[in-house]
């Protein structure tokens, strides 16, 4: 019993030790997050329109294809293009988060060997730089409703929430997987190889709900990307609630809380060693 109270002590620690470092830089965070954005578009003479010119590029392209090609339609009256932007905007944050935000130690080597600096800031201004791009795009996925003559519910509201959980959700997963992808290349190789199946295996370009298996759904229910795709599309296209899906929203809680438990492991264990193997 004492050593698992050790453990238990010893993860509330780190918890308590990772929110004061965000604290203390919390003015530095947003600065942090805009020269992120400038330095993923140093050079382009667009700047900054190209973070959003080639996200919507590739809506468009998907909804040629799977509307106008495929003729791929929704189970309701809701437009296409709006349902497929409810799902694909936040998949956008994920993809980023994914990719280079679960490889993010090795992006910033300079800032982990940096004396005094708290690695577990680099996960959180590098996923505060996504969301930025994120944020913009969700809002204008809301004024699609507009221009396809959809009704603004109050559903509408859980957009908030839900982008904020899904902003904390894949920080804490940056947390986790940033070590691991320092020490392993070949950690790296897998999580960019899952990027593609998770794309075309969690509800983004489907229904779920049209799924004939109730195992595939009920797998699907503990996949983080399905949970956040549902919720944005039970906000603007299917308007209920979260809460009143328990077989959405526990699945979800389970994960955040495992999640979050295996990232203050492996920071605890891993973060010192990050700065020696860069």
């Amino acid at each position: 019993m004492a050593c698992n109270h050790t453990k238990e002590e010893r993860i509330f620690a780190t918890l308590k030790d990772i929110l004061r470092e965000n604290w203390e830089w919390r003015k530095q965070i947003p600065y942090l997050a805009f020269t992120d954005l400038q330095k993923q578009e140093r050079g382009a003479v667009l700047g900054w329109a190209w973070l959003f010119f080639a996200p919507l590029m590739r809506l468009a392209v998907y909804w040629f294809a799977l509307h106008l090609g495929l003729k791929a339609t929704t189970n309701s009256d809701i437009p296409y293009l709006l349902w497929l932007s409810a799902g694909i905007m936040p998949w956008f944050y994920i993809n980023a988060m994914l990719g280079a935000g679960s490889n993010v130690y090795r992006r910033y080597p300079f800032l982990v060997n940096r004396i005094n600096f708290p690695i577990s800031v680099i996960a959180n201004f590098y996923s505060l730089s996504s969301f930025i791009v994120y944020a913009i795009l969700m809002a204008g996925t809301v004024a699609v409703t507009a221009l396809t003559n959809t009704t603004l519910t109050l559903y509408a509201l859980q957009i908030i929430p839900l982008s904020l959980l899904m902003y904390a959700f894949f920080t804490i997963l940056s947390i986790l997987l940033s070590p691991l992808s320092a020490i392993s290349r070949d950690f790296a190789n897998v999580i960019k190889l899952a990027v593609m199946p998770l794309f075309w295996l969690s509800g983004i370009i489907f229904d779920v709900n049209s799924l004939s298996a109730t195992w595939l759904q009920v797998i699907l229910a503990f996949n983080p990307v399905t949970f956040f795709v549902r919720g944005m599309r039970a906000a603007l296209c299917e308007h209920y609630w979260l809460w009143e899906r328990p077989e959405i929203l526990f699945p979800m809680v389970v994960v955040f809380i495992v999640t979050t438990l295996a990232a203050l492991a492996t920071h605890k264990r891993l973060g010192k060693d990050v700065g020696d193997v860069l």
